[in-house]
């Protein structure tokens, strides 16, 4: 398992859900494009599944599993999907909210390469947690 270290250029910030212009770019099939995939996660590793919800502050249909998006720079809007056992570590502050956070990533996507994303929830303290490139290919 890659350590928290090794994640790849992502960058955190916990900003509210913005709506903008049409900003995204998922990839159609045959063209230049990176794959993400968020649902490989393993909660028994602390490592929680995530949903796509906006690319660019532009909210998308909800994605679960993995999509294509042309190479660039982008910021994710994910939720986390949280299980009881992860719910009953965390403070009572953030336990409340979490049916409703939204973290929101800076990435960057280069072609030919698949991104495997999770939250991490391994930290004693909630407040780390964080979404997580923990493998590359």
């Amino acid at each position: 398992m890659v350590q928290p270290a090794a994640a790849h250029a992502l960058e955190f910030r916990a900003l509210p859900l913005s709506l903008s212009a049409s900003a995204f770019n998922f990839a159609k099939p045959g063209e230049a494009s990176g794959k993400i995939v968020l649902n490989d996660a393993n909660p028994a590793n602390l490592l929680y599944q995530m949903e796509l919800v906006a690319v660019n502050g532009e909210n998308v249909p909800r994605r679960g599993h993995a999509f294509w998006l042309k190479p660039g720079d982008y910021e994710l809007t994910f939720f986390p999907k949280l299980d009881d056992y992860a719910k009953k570590h965390m403070g009572l502050k953030e336990r409340r909210n979490a049916d409703k956070d939204l973290v929101i990533v800076s990435f960057n996507v280069m072609e030919g390469k698949t991104y495997y994303l999770a939250y991490d929830a391994r930290d004693k303290d909630s407040l780390e947690w964080q979404p997580i490139a923990y493998r590359i290919e």
